[in-house]
């Protein structure tokens, strides 16, 4: 995996695609930017789910594996 030449930012894999982020940026900081609301999502974070109180708390880190399943109701 290639780093960016920017040191403030890394990337990693979400939803299978390559995306730099800000460094030390957390799960709430990531739905934040692409306009996510996190009561909205289930997010698992290197096979493991994070639970949505954790979101802020949860740093990414270069190459982690970010899986992001945003729940829609319907009827």
């Amino acid at each position: 995996m290639t780093t960016t030449d920017n040191p403030n930012m890394i990337t990693i894999i979400a939803n299978g695609q390559p995306r730099e982020i800000r460094a030390n940026s957390t799960i709430a900081d990531l739905l934040q930017e692409i306009a996510i609301v996190p009561t909205r999502v289930v997010a698992q974070l290197d096979g493991i789910i994070i639970p949505r109180n954790a979101f802020d708390q949860t740093i990414l880190q270069e190459g982690c594996q970010l899986e992001l399943v945003t729940l829609v109701g319907g009827g």
